[in-house]
């Protein structure tokens, strides 16, 4: 594999790791110490195994929210490139794909987590945690299965992670405006980097979702504007004798930064809303430093963590109710082996999942692209048929084309 190649792979490992890394923090809210960070409720004590895994470093293993911050620019980025190439980018094609790309895994995850409650009743029982009883449902209608169904209304109970796909379908639908945007805007990149972070800052202050996610998409937008621009610091930076150190900072800076609201617990509200909106930033950097620095590239580009990129939205969209599924299914074993058999469970499942949904939804999605294109095409043709009958002869000798 070529090194250009294996940096674009790697951000297929970077994806995997993301989804990994969600799937453990979803475990983790089994636990009702861990849930009370989210949900409220008693918090860790300090010096606990919980407090470690909230308040250090090794957050990072459970940041799941930061995660999906990742997977924001991750989409920014790499559905803005094909746009952005020299070739004619079919827009009639692309609207269909990616409704159907997204949108048929999507509902068959609601038909799997469906069936998944039906089989095993979720009702909450004593030392159940906060996120647990949140996220079961009971008793199941069919309102309730069709409300989930509604992108504007949803109720992700019957499927936690879904609250993210609304805004990966609300991107998708504007990738034409925020392209447009990135390439007139990509030489003031400070300054959309800024307000990206005082978006990100007043969404989260005001509770308002779009300020303060689609900020992530842009900002990945704007890198796939600068990508040539970025191949060129990249390959600067990896020439310095220093290099893999300043690589090494600007990652391990970066992934602090992402996770830097709970490292400081202690700062006041507004000061922690500000540093929460650098996650947009935190992750573009984790990103470049994926794409460029050509270790962590290599790492990111072995099998296992490329295959995890390859099912990685199917895992996404499975593991909750599995995790759900089994805690109810078996209430007498301990939290840690349920933990275990969880992660097991979702990742054996993402597989079969990818291979019969998912795979064969992405074959769908580029059928459906085509038949919509050439249908449009065929109506194009038709219509300007007539208009090149009516052109007068004379005008047609004057043209030099004719």
């Amino acid at each position: 594999m070529s090194s250009s190649s294996r940096r674009l792979t790697s951000l297929d490992g970077l994806r995997g790791v993301a989804a990994l890394i969600v799937v453990a923090h979803h475990v983790s809210l089994l636990y009702q110490p861990m849930a009370a960070t989210y949900v409220g409720g008693t918090l860790p004590s300090e010096g606990s195994w919980a407090w470690w895994f909230s308040h250090s470093p090794l957050k990072l293993l459970t940041a799941g929210p930061e995660a999906v911050i990742i997977f924001f620019v991750l989409s920014g980025f790499v559905l803005s490139l094909p746009v952005l190439k020299p070739r004619e980018f079919d827009w009639m094609a692309y609207f269909p794909r990616r409704l159907v790309r997204i949108g048929l895994p999507v509902l068959c995850s609601l038909v799997f987590a469906a069936a998944l409650a039906l089989l095993v009743p979720q009702i909450p029982r004593f030392g159940t945690s906060a996120w647990v009883a949140s996220t079961s449902v009971y008793p199941l209608s069919i309102e309730r299965f069709v409300v989930n169904i509604d992108p504007l209304n949803a109720d992700v109970a019957l499927n936690n992670p879904l609250w993210s796909i609304y805004w990966e379908m609300a991107f998708s639908m504007a990738l034409a405006l925020f392209v447009g945007l990135a390439v007139a805007l990509r030489r003031f990149w400070p300054l959309v980097l800024a307000l990206a972070v005082l978006s990100t800052f007043l969404g989260i202050d005001s509770q308002g979702k779009s300020f303060r996610y689609l900020p992530a998409f842009f900002v990945g937008a704007v890198a796939a504007a600068l990508f040539p621009q970025i191949r060129k610091l990249g390959s600067t930076i990896s020439s310095w004798r220093l290099g893999h150190l300043v690589w090494a900072v600007v990652f391990v800076g970066s992934s602090l930064l992402l996770i830097g609201t709970w490292l400081f617990p202690g700062l006041t509200p507004i000061p922690l809303m500000l540093l929460a909106g650098f996650q947009p930033v935190a992750a573009l950097l984790i990103l470049i430093c994926c794409l460029e620095w050509a270790p962590l590239a290599w790492l990111l580009s072995v099998g296992p963590l490329r295959w995890a990129g390859l099912v990685s939205f199917s895992l996404y969209l499975v593991h909750v109710p599995i995790i759900i599924t089994l805690y109810y299914l078996f209430p007498t074993l301990s939290l840690p082996v349920v933990a275990v058999l969880a992660v097991v469970t979702a990742i054996a499942v993402s597989a079969g999942f990818y291979v019969l949904v998912e795979k064969r939804s992405h074959t769908l999605s580029k059928i459906t692209g085509a038949a919509v294109a050439r249908v449009f095409a065929n109506r194009n043709a038709e219509a300007a048929a007539p208009d090149a009958q009516q052109t007068p002869a004379r005008e047609l000798a004057s043209d030099p084309r004719a």
